[in-house]
């Protein structure tokens, strides 16, 4: 016959060792829980940081796209103004042009009363250089069709302006009237003196 005090140490010990079997089975559940879920964790983090660097990418795109936007509106805005003023000088030029011209015939006796005239014009051209008009450079320049408008030719250097015969400007960086010119046809200008004998 068994001894029943001994059973009892025999279900104890089972027991404890059921127990630590237990633990350890536990234990082992929870370390390969807890590498799935750091798993987890780093998968979901590597997301964000995908999604923020989207978002960082994205923000930095409608940074540089807002800095256009705000270049290109006020290239815009200062196209807009020289436009409105494109529009007024081109009025007024021909106006400047009849008093530049008056101003060559004034004759002898009303040159004092002409001062008075040359200081509204030389005051109407300043107005409009502070718009942003300019003369277009001429005499001793290289022909240029951009700028110039042959009017003749005469003998001088090929291609190069001899004499303006009429101003020409540009307002910012059009042109708004071309200046006329005189332009050298490549003759010799001593071809064209008489010899005396």
């Amino acid at each position: 016959m068994t001894d029943p005090h001994n059973q009892k140490d025999d279900q104890k010990v089972d027991l404890a060792k059921k127990l630590k079997e237990a633990k350890k089975q536990a234990e082992h559940k929870d370390q390969g829980d807890l590498h799935q879920i750091l798993e987890e964790k780093n998968v979901e983090i590597e997301k964000l940081k995908r999604e923020l660097e989207d978002m960082t990418e994205m923000a930095r795109r409608t940074m540089a796209d807002m800095q256009n936007l705000r270049r290109h509106t006020e290239e815009e805005r200062v196209e807009t103004i020289f436009m409105a003023n494109y529009d007024l000088i081109k009025k007024l030029l021909p106006i400047l042009t009849s008093l530049e011209l008056a101003e060559k015939h004034v004759p002898d006796q009303a040159a004092d009363w002409y001062k008075g005239i040359d200081m509204a014009v030389k005051g109407l051209y300043k107005a409009l250089e502070d718009t942003g008009l300019q003369k277009i450079e001429t005499v001793g320049k290289p022909f240029d069709p951009n700028f110039h408008e042959a009017l003749m030719q005469a003998p001088g250097e090929k291609d190069l302006v001899l004499e303006e015969l009429e101003t020409g400007y540009i307002l910012g960086k059009r042109v708004i009237r071309h200046a006329k010119v005189k332009v050298g046809n490549g003759e010799n200008l001593s071809s064209q003196i008489p010899t005396q004998s």
